[in-house]
């Protein structure tokens, strides 16, 4: 008889230790996206289960600054924090991230722009998720786009330049006019010689204008890329 009940605890105790290492059900889900970044991503996949959620390695989200920034007064370590305003769900309706969410990120490199109008460049470390009840995630992630840092585009660039040369001709084009009066040239004949004047002077000084210090305003948006899975506890 005692042989019996050993045997039906032994087995009731091995039942139990095999139900507690069960392995959790996971489902697999995709994150919600704007519809532009979700025909840019590599992979939109979650992983659900009852008590977390796996945001996959190579998905992407969208961000937007937390509040003004500029590299002209900012440091190495300096941190920026971005929000995720609206929350990240899957396309299933399960939560990621409540909305308010921040995403902390800290400055690791910053180089300083240069002159001919090239762009300044702040390099990011992406270091955790803050929930609005504090509790913290690490992340690893970086800046998804053509390049994996803050920079202003060729566009910004141009339209700096293009600025500078436009008002710089337009100095250089009166210059030039003065010099073909005072040649006693006729004023047809000064606009002749004004204009290519202005160009060449309105040129020089959109070459020589400073480089360009990236800025951004809050709720300008960028988008990251996760270096490894996000593990969110439910």
């Amino acid at each position: 008889m005692k042989k019996i009940i050993s045997l039906i605890l032994c087995a009731m105790l091995m039942n139990g230790t095999s139900l507690s290492f069960a392995a959790e059900k996971v489902t697999t889900e995709h994150l919600k996206l704007p519809e532009k970044l979700a025909k840019q991503t590599p992979t939109n996949i979650v992983n659900t289960s009852d008590v977390l959620v796996s945001v996959l390695e190579y998905n992407t989200m969208e961000l937007t600054f937390a509040e003004d920034f500029t590299s002209k007064t900012a440091k190495v370590g300096d941190t920026i924090p971005f929000l995720l305003e609206n929350g990240a769900y899957t396309n299933e309706g399960t939560e990621i991230l409540p909305p308010s969410s921040k995403i902390i990120a800290k400055i690791s490199c910053i180089e300083r722009p240069k002159a001919f109008n090239r762009s300044g460049k702040v390099h990011l470390d992406f270091k955790y998720v803050e929930l609005p009840d504090g509790k913290q995630y690490p992340i690893d992630a970086k800046i998804f786009g053509k390049k994996d840092f803050l920079y202003r585009g060729k566009l910004n660039a141009l339209g700096k330049g293009v600025g500078s040369t436009l008002g710089g001709m337009a100095i250089g084009t009166a210059a030039g006019c003065g010099i073909g009066i005072a040649a006693g040239a006729v004023v047809v004949g000064g606009l002749a010689i004004g204009m290519p004047v202005g160009f060449a002077v309105g040129g020089l000084v959109g070459l020589v204008t400073p480089g360009l210090n990236y800025r951004a305003k809050a709720g300008d948006k960028v988008n990251i890329q996760l270096l490894d899975n996000l593990n969110i506890q439910k």
